[in-house]
C-alpha cells in the first residue's frame, strides 16, 4: 500500500510541473520585449455641454510619473494632447475642444508617463449644441404686460423647467431716458417681473436665455423681441383729453357752449359749438349735436398728431346720448383729415356711437412704422332731428 501510495504522489507532482511549465510559457507569450506598465486612468471623467464646443474634466488621482493626457474623438481621427503638471495632491484636469460639429460624441482619455507607458481608456459620451438648436429656441411667452403708475407689470406665461430656459434680458428706456439692461432669473410659475419708471411709448424688448444642461459652459438667446407693454400714451399725444375738457377762452362762449380747446373741428362742429358744461365746467364734455336746428353733415372735431410703430386703441367714454345717433364715429386715419361718414371703411379705425347701452366705444389701428394720423370724432345727423352725444374722455392706449 505505501508503494501504491508514493507513485500517485509521484504521478501528482509529475502532473503539476507540467502544468506549472506549460503556464509560464504561456504567460512569457504576453511579456515578450518585457514587463507591461500601465499608468494611473482618468478618474470622475465627465463632459460639459457647450456651443459648437464642450469641455472635458477629470481627476488625476495618483501616479506622480504622469507628463500628459490626450484626448480622442471620431474614432480616433481627432486628438487634442495636454500637458500635465502633477502636484503633491488630487490633480483637477480640464479641457475645452472648440470647433465641433452640432452632435453626440464619445471621448477616450489616455494618461501617459515619460516612458510614453499609457493608462487604460477612460470613455466618456457628450453633446455638442449649435446652430439647429439655437434656431428651434423661442421666446418665453408673455400673459400680459401693462403700465401702472410708471412700472412695467410683466406677466410672464408659465415655463417648462426642461426646456432650459434659465431668464429673460430686458431693455428699456426710462422716464429720464435712462437706458437699462437687465437680466432676470427665470422662475417657471406665476412669475411677474417689474420695470420702474418705463417711458411710455417707448419700446422695451427682451429676448431668453437658455442652457441646454444644467452644467452647459454656454448659455443661448433667442432673438430680441418687442416687449408688448399696455401703456396709456395720452398724455404724450393727445391735448386737452378731458376729464373735464377744457374751454377755449379765445373763443366766445356763454355758461353751457363754447370750443373745445386745443382741438381743431369743421365749420359743422363749429357752428353749434364743440364744448359742453350742461352739468357743470368740472364735467364738460366734447359734443356733437342738432335740437330742431337743422342737419349736420360731417361734423368733426380732431387732433392730428405723430406716432411711432406700434399697436394702438383709441377710446372715448360717453357721458350721455340723447336719442339714438344716426351715424356717429371715433375714427382715427391716415395723414391730416378725418374722412367723411361715408367713407368711414378707408380709416385705419373706428368705432360707432349708438345709445346709452354702450358707453364705451374704441377703434383699434397698427402703424407698422412711424406715422401722422389724424384722429377724433365724425358724425352726421338729420333723422331724428334731435340727436346729442356728450364725450367725457378720450384716451389712447398703445399695446405694443
Amino acid at each position: 500500500m505505501n508503494v501504491i501510495r508514493t507513485v500517485i504522489s509521484l504521478l501528482f507532482v509529475a502532473t503539476g510541473l507540467v502544468l506549472s511549465c506549460k503556464k509560464a510559457d504561456e504567460f512569457k507569450k504576453f511579456v515578450e520585449g518585457g514587463e507591461i506598465i500601465y499608468t494611473a486612468k482618468a478618474d470622475s471623467a465627465r463632459v460639459y455641454a457647450g456651443k459648437k464646443r464642450v469641455q472635458l474634466y477629470w481627476l488625476l488621482l495618483s501616479d506622480p510619473t504622469i507628463i500628459r493626457s490626450k484626448v480622442f474623438w471620431k474614432n480616433h481621427t481627432d486628438s487634442v494632447e495636454i500637458p500635465v503638471q502633477r502636484t503633491s495632491a488630487i490633480d483637477t484636469m480640464r479641457v475645452i475642444i472648440n470647433n465641433l460639429t452640432e452632435g453626440n460624441y464619445d471621448f477616450e482619455i489616455y494618461n501617459y508617463d515619460q516612458a510614453g507607458n499609457s493608462s487604460i481608456k477612460v470613455t466618456v459620451s457628450g453633446t455638442v449644441y449649435g446652430d439647429m438648436y439655437a434656431a428651434a429656441l423661442l421666446n418665453r411667452g408673455v400673459a400680459n404686460a401693462e403700465l401702472i403708475n410708471d412700472t412695467a407689470e410683466i406677466t410672464w406665461s408659465d415655463a417648462d423647467s426642461t426646456t432650459g430656459v434659465i431668464g429673460m434680458q430686458l431693455k428699456y428706456t426710462d422716464i429720464n431716458n435712462g437706458t437699462h439692461d437687465t437680466l432676470v432669473k427665470a422662475v417657471y410659475k406665476d412669475q411677474v417681473t417689474r420695470l420702474p419708471d418705463l417711458l411710455p411709448g417707448t419700446q422695451a424688448q427682451y429676448r431668453t436665455l437658455y442652457k441646454p444642461a444644467s452644467l452647459a459652459i454656454d448659455t443661448f438667446t433667442t432673438g430680441f423681441a418687442n416687449l408688448p407693454v399696455k401703456a396709456d400714451v395720452t398724455a404724450l399725444y393727445i391735448n386737452n383729453p378731458g376729464s373735464p375738457f377744457l374751454l377755449d377762452n379765445a373763443q366766445n362762449s356763454n355758461w353751457r357752449f363754447g370750443q373745445l380747446l386745443n382741438w381743431q373741428y369743421n365749420d359743422e362742429a363749429r357752428n353749434r359749438y364743440t364744448w359742453d358744461a350742461i352739468n357743470g365746467v368740472d364735467n364738460a364734455c366734447m359734443t356733437l349735436w342738432i335740437w330742431d336746428n337743422g342737419v349736420l353733415t360731417n361734423g368733426k372735431i380732431y387732433q392730428t398728431v405723430t406716432l411711432p410703430a406700434g399697436e394702438y386703441v383709441l377710446e372715448a367714454a360717453v357721458s350721455n346720448i340723447d336719442n339714438s345717433l344716426e351715424a356717429a364715429y371715433l375714427a382715427i386715419a391716415s395723414g391730416n383729415a378725418l374722412p367723411d361718414v361715408a367713407d368711414i371703411t378707408t380709416a385705419l379705425g373706428y368705432g360707432r356711437f349708438t345709445d346709452n347701452s354702450n358707453k364705451l366705444v374704441s377703434a383699434s389701428f397698427t402703424l407698422p412704422t412711424a406715422a401722422t394720423v389724424t384722429l377724433g370724432v365724425v358724425a352726421s345727423m338729420a333723422v331724428p332731428a334731435q340727436q346729442t352725444i356728450r364725450i367725457s374722455n378720450v384716451k389712447l392706449m398703445k399695446n405694443k
